[in-house]
């Protein structure tokens, strides 16, 4: 943005850095007793952190020892869990240690190079965390029967995929070269090194990359959130029953809404007239804080059948051992079943039913393929 920096030396800047001008606008500093945002996060964290691990972790034990069929979307979901975790951490320092909960007139200038250190790995680990989770539930498309599933619908699960892939390593090129040194992305914001006249040279433009990053990510989501619906709403089955689904997949786009909302805030962020950057990264940060985690419980929640029946098979989730002896064997009542289990006949190998999207049962009829 244009304006007059401390240094003179450098060339380009993040932009949040703000001009010389616009310092002298601020208020007196209150470091000891500064306005500060609620005290939320914490309790945020760790409370969607344990539900996100017990789920997940539900969902590994169920795939690898109940079942014995873990593939490749329980391999990232893993993997997701490392940057999850990582990235949680990250965001409770920044709120609790490093003074994200305040206007940036309140924090002493000493923590400006180390905020932006914080602000570098979550960029790094929102965006690697979110890849790999959808990377995740697009592998998970993947279980579904060739037989049962378009070409077209395949394919398109393997480019969105390829898009995410290139996305990842595209953002982290640019994220990591931005800054000539690397160190420039926040020794910027060091004031002593600027009067010391550091020289450094910044050739993206951080507004635009994040805005467009973010805005990505949005459309990822909703690809990736998107995808199931093709995959029962063809179905030849009554209107209420694809509401109702509708209804449940739409659990989803919560996701894709927080996504959504996140893109404004961000805006906000590049657009503060005074450059406030810590006062107006926390709702951002909390808002990631519920995309992640959101995202990973409701991709890991359809797992969850194949281990409670496991568990709690004959009291709470099967009814009487007896019944689901019967409904084993092939006896069901007169009426249609629609059942919301996860990937059953419409996948190879999951004779529980744990995986699957949908599971339509019919009483006097032959269980439909997927039509597209």
């Amino acid at each position: 943005m244009t304006g007059t920096y401390l240094n003179p030396n450098g060339k380009g800047s993040s932009g949040i850095l703000a001009p010389l001008e616009v310092v002298a606008q601020w208020p007196k500093p209150n470091y000891d007793n500064p306005v500060r945002r609620p005290k939320i996060v914490v309790p945020l964290v760790c409370i969607l952190g344990t539900v996100m691990l017990a789920i997940v972790g539900a969902r590994t034990w169920a795939r690898f020892v109940i079942q014995k069929n873990g593939k490749m979307d329980d391999w990232f979901m893993l993997l997701a869990m490392v940057p999850a975790i990582g990235f949680a951490v990250v965001v409770v320092l920044a709120t609790e240690v490093y003074n994200f909960d305040r206007h940036i007139w309140d924090v002493r200038p000493p923590l400006y190079p180390v905020q932006r250190k914080i602000v570098f790995l979550v960029y790094l680990l929102y965006v690697l965390t979110s890849s790999l989770i959808k990377i995740s539930v697009l592998l998970f498309y993947r279980r579904l029967d060739s037989r049962s599933i378009s070409r077209t619908f395949r394919l398109a699960t393997h480019l969105s995929i390829l898009f995410i892939l290139i996305f990842l390593a595209a953002f982290t090129i640019v994220l990591c070269t931005g800054c000539q040194p690397l160190e420039a992305f926040w020794n910027q914001f060091d004031v002593k090194l600027q009067l010391e006249g550091y020289a450094y040279t910044c050739w993206y433009n951080e507004e635009a990359d994040i805005m467009a990053a973010t805005t990505i990510s949005a459309v990822q989501d909703a690809i990736t959130a998107g995808l199931p619906t093709l995959l029962y709403w063809g179905l030849r089955i009554p209107r209420r029953q694809k509401i109702a689904l509708t209804a449940v997949f739409a659990a989803s786009y919560i996701v894709v809404a927080v996504c959504v909302v996140r893109v404004y805030v961000m805006w906000e962020i590049f657009n503060n007239p005074l450059y406030d950057g810590t006062w107006t990264t926390w709702p951002a940060l909390l808002l990631v804080i519920l995309e992640v985690n959101l995202g990973a419980i409701l991709a890991s929640i359809p797992a969850l059948k194949v281990f409670a029946r496991h568990y709690f098979e004959g009291s709470v989730v099967g009814g009487s051992r007896d019944g689901i002896s019967r409904q084993r064997a092939g006896f069901r009542g007169p009426s249609d079943v629609v059942e919301l289990s996860v990937l059953s006949r419409t996948l190879r190998g999951d004779e529980e039913g744990d995986l699957a999207l949908l599971d339509f049962k019919k009483s006097e009829t032959r269980d439909e393929r997927l039509p597209i």
